[in-house]
């Protein structure tokens, strides 16, 4: 490897770990990340997803997590440890890249901007974009390779490797398809130009569609295999056509957020494209290729509703190589990564570390406020971190561990079962303990399912104690309560 490369390989991956120390150790960081940690400790118990766990997340993500958690230690901790590493490699990917037309300098400087710009976007833990980002930046590289004019040599096997990278990208998180579908026909589109042979076409076409596809084929085959395809098909295919799209003044509200969020990325965007296309005429391949994968990644990110920030990770990530051209502009270049950085620094510095400790010390006073019979009396989270599950090694009353599944209007005709069926089973099963949150600030919250719980917990039930609990930036109360037959 090139002095420079090293060099590069070893600034990205010293400023990961610096930008997410704040968060390390901290286990009720995020929402979904909790869930992906839990299914994949739970799969070395036999419990696969869709069947013993659900949710509708591909399984490859599940998978990984199974695979970190063969990794002894904390695993809340192996996990953001393991997702620093996903993002110092993404960088520099990014940066190995973008030097092609900036050199090492400005190129290692759009890597260490990638890193910050996670952050920013809530991905400075174990969400599922840090870790496919990965694959698709890959994959981003080896289309690039393969579909430049005159280099055939080795193009057939770079293309079929970005096919199976973007394949991958896909198990981890659905929406990497729209990446995979640009990064092939881009391809396609550089072989008709050179070769103008249709059959040709039609059977490369042929051939990188099922190469994308065949993780995807793989895993509905082993789910067929065990006489589980239909849980698959229910929860990968089916919930998402019946999930509802967010519609409320909140999703309006985070929209807002999340575009203020990405804004300075499309300024530096266009502020690069600008750079790189001055005095040229027209729009070349390279530039093409930048703006192509920007738009599918913008697609990513508008698809399927919601619009947390997190979406539009993969838009940062297609934003980089543009962006690199804006940190080349000489000392002006220089001026704008600087002020970029100015309070993604801050942020990573002094605001994270201590919400981040914060966050471990309440977590620690609801775990110690849990019974210790939760071992064999259950736990049932109905709202509130899963992560208490892993915690304090409870045993669960339901295969809907994550709370916005039956507390959640928007995920009522998506489970496969009503929720109040899923629910009086979660209930007659007669948890030891039962989490609630007190007034929850979710947007989409099923009041029919609530009261329905609450009815049972008056009966049965009493609270035995309060804890905080953070929402996002809402405060908010749990309430654990007890059944009354325990002490």
């Amino acid at each position: 490897m090139p002095r420079a490369a090293l060099l590069s390989a070893l600034t990205v991956l010293v400023a990961a770990v610096i930008l997410r120390r704040g968060q390390f150790g901290n286990p009720i960081a995020g929402l979904d990340e909790q869930l992906y940690l839990l299914a994949g400790q739970r799969m070395w118990h036999g419990e696969l997803p869709y069947v013993a766990i659900w949710d509708r997340k591909p399984f490859g993500l599940f998978l990984l997590f199974a695979a970190i958690q063969a990794i002894p230690g904390n695993p809340f901790l192996i996990a953001q440890l393991v997702a620093t590493g996903f993002s110092a490699a993404t960088a520099w990917v990014l940066a190995l890249f973008a030097q092609r037309w900036t050199g090492w300098g400005p190129a290692t400087l759009t890597g260490l901007f990638y890193l910050a710009g996670e952050i920013e976007l809530w991905g400075d833990t174990t969400q599922s974009p840090v870790f496919y980002n990965l694959a698709v930046a890959a994959a981003a590289l080896l289309t690039w390779r393969a579909s430049r004019p005159g280099n055939r040599e080795g193009a057939d096997t770079r293309i079929i490797a970005a096919m199976l990278l973007a394949g991958l990208a896909v198990q981890v998180k659905t929406n990497a398809v729209f990446e995979g579908t640009f990064f092939a026909l881009w391809h396609l589109g550089s072989r008709w130009r050179a070769e103008r042979d249709a059959m040709n076409l039609a059977r490369r076409t042929a051939l990188l569609a099922v190469v994308g596809a065949s993780p995807t084929l793989a895993v509905m085959a082993f789910y067929a295999g065990i006489g589980a395809f239909p849980a698959w098909w229910q929860a990968n295919v089916l919930s998402i056509l019946a999930k509802g799209r967010p519609q409320d003044a909140a999703v309006a509200g985070m929209f807002t957020e999340t575009w203020l969020l990405i804004l300075p990325i499309v300024v530096l965007t266009l502020f690069g494209l600008w750079v790189r296309m001055r005095g040229r005429t027209g729009i070349d391949a390279d530039s093409g290729f930048m703006i192509g994968w920007v738009a599918a990644a913008a697609v990513d990110f508008i698809a399927i509703g919601g619009y947390y920030p997190h979406y539009a990770l993969p838009l940062l990530l297609a934003a980089s190589l543009p962006i690199a051209h804006a940190f080349a502009f000489g000392r002006i270049g220089k001026a704008v990564f600087v002020l970029a950085l100015l309070w993604p620094l801050a942020h990573t510095q002094i605001f994270i570390p201590r919400s981040g400790a914060r966050d471990r010390a309440i977590a620690e006073q609801v775990r110690a406020a849990i019974p210790a019979d939760v071992r064999t009396r259950c736990l049932f989270v109905f709202e509130g971190p899963v992560a208490y599950y892993q915690l304090t090694d409870a045993c669960r009353v339901t295969r809907y561990p994550f709370s916005a599944h039956i507390s959640s209007r928007r995920e009522a005709a998506a489970l496969g079962e009503p929720p109040r069926v899923a629910l009086d089973a979660a209930m007659s099963r007669r948890p030891g303990t039962v989490i609630t949150v007190t007034a929850p600030a979710r947007p989409d919250r099923n009041a029919a399912m609530e009261a329905r719980l609450l009815g049972d917990l008056h009966r049965d039930y009493r609270p035995i104690a309060y804890r905080p609990h953070r929402f996002f930036t809402t405060n908010e109360t749990l309430v654990i309560w007890r059944r009354n037959d325990l002490r």
